[in-house]
């Protein structure tokens, strides 16, 4: 499978993983803003490993949708069309979402 694609279906994937994501997101924003003790609830939750999990996993897709998003804005304005320089913006991509996701893993964890 080329690298186009790959880079395509992993775009796809995270918009859906987002989409999944948010509802973590809404969640902890409104029990959060609900009262004090709400706030120190979800304050707490964030100190444990799944939630730490989760929000790192919602981190790297947001970061690798976003990555991919720009690269097919960049393809819409008519550059990278070409089959070898399509590959290329793919694998930088795709290599640039693993960087960002390793990132907010060492962010998170710290």
């Amino acid at each position: 499978m080329p690298a186009t694609a790959k880079a395509s279906i992993f775009h796809r994937v995270t918009g859906v993983a987002l989409f999944f994501a948010l509802t973590f997101v809404i969640w902890a924003w409104s029990e959060s803003l609900s009262s004090a003790e709400g706030f120190e609830f979800v304050k707490g939750l964030f100190n444990g490993f799944i939630a730490k999990f989760i929000a790192w996993g919602t981190l790297s897709v947001l970061g690798y949708h976003l990555i991919g998003g720009i690269r097919h804005i960049i393809m819409d304005m008519g550059h990278w069309e070409e089959l070898e320089s399509g590959n290329t913006s793919a694998k930088i991509a795709m290599t640039l979402g693993v960087v960002f996701a390793v990132l907010a893993g060492v962010w998170i964890w710290s």
